[in-house]
């Protein structure tokens, strides 16, 4: 029997590339009763681009569709000229727009997946909101980077928001997209890592999902990753032979920290150049803004 499983994701037309190759990586590696719905949350993604986006499902079980998000709604929400634009808060509408699934995978569009994802859907969060990735003690923020800690969030640990389980079902029955909305109004432009923030001050009932699900490039490869800025924080939670195994066998690979982008930048491992060459021609394609980093790109 095939299951259907919902993998959402929230870009723009600055990353196609990159949410390309993440959506490659994902089918690549599907079981074979493994179907993705794959579902689009975007607010500038042209009709072209979402043919382009729609080859990568060709002569494949799987499926793609596209959720126009209105930038309005989250007009006055704290956001930055960069990447993190409105568009960090998209994920936070999952439990409205998939009403037809109790529970659905967001990923973000910066990470390579060498795995199915059956397993870790599979994952039983009936009493959780969410399910992610913890990364560090909530305490040790303070210490770190004192602007991202509020006293106000009382989760014991700080949770990764590039990779979560959400329960659909159980946000719908608490209301749990307007309380978002109420913690963006409450606490404006304290956010920082602003969909990370939200989640963290609003929700309470999260299951803790295993490292090798986001696992820091720097991470996977540094030969010595104690050097990996990342480090620091995982230890807080996890011991030198958790984070070996995690790095010995990712289920994701996190783009994210140190190493920047691997669409911008001069230098790519094996896999992901093996990778731009499996997508199609249409979304093969450097913005200026790709351009540029490459250029100013030390790694």
């Amino acid at each position: 029997m095939n299951k259907i499983i919902p993998v959402v994701m929230a870009f723009d037309s600055r990353i196609l590339l990159g949410a390309a190759i993440t959506i490659k990586s994902i089918i690549d590696n599907a079981n074979e009763n493994t179907i993705y719905d794959f579902r689009i949350l975007h607010s500038d993604i042209s009709e072209k681009n979402q043919k382009n986006l729609n080859k990568l499902i060709q002569e494949t079980p799987h499926k793609l569709k596209f959720h126009y998000i209105n930038p309005k709604r989250f007009e006055g929400a704290p956001r930055n000229k960069g990447s993190w634009t409105e568009i960090v808060y998209y994920r936070l509408l999952i439990p409205e727009i998939l009403t037809e699934y109790d529970k659905a995978i967001y990923t973000d569009v910066d990470v390579f997946v060498k795995e199915d994802l059956s397993e870790i859907y599979n994952t039983d969060i009936e009493d959780y909101e969410y399910a992610a990735v913890p990364t560090c003690k909530t305490a040790i923020i303070r210490q770190y980077n004192p602007k991202r800690f509020f006293p106000e969030n009382k989760n014991e640990l700080n949770y990764a928001s590039g990779f979560i389980l959400f329960n659909n079902k159980l946000m719908r029955r608490e209301k749990m997209v307007d309380k978002f909305f109420g913690t963006i109004r409450s606490f404006g432009n304290r956010l920082v890592f602003f969909d990370m923030d939200t989640l963290h001050l609003t929700c309470h009932k999260i299951k803790e999902l295993p490292l090798k699900y986001c696992v820091f490039e720097t991470i996977y490869e540094y030969t010595d990753f104690t050097k990996a800025s990342e480090y620091k924080y995982l230890t807080t939670v996890y011991s030198d032979e958790e984070i070996r195994a995690a790095k010995n066998k990712p289920a994701i690979i996190h783009y994210a920290g140190k190493m920047k982008k691997p669409w911008q930048r001069k230098w790519n491992p094996w896999y992901y150049k093996e990778y731009l060459q499996k997508i199609p021609k249409e979304l093969r394609k450097f913005t200026f803004r790709d351009i540029r980093k490459i250029i100013f790109s030390k790694i």
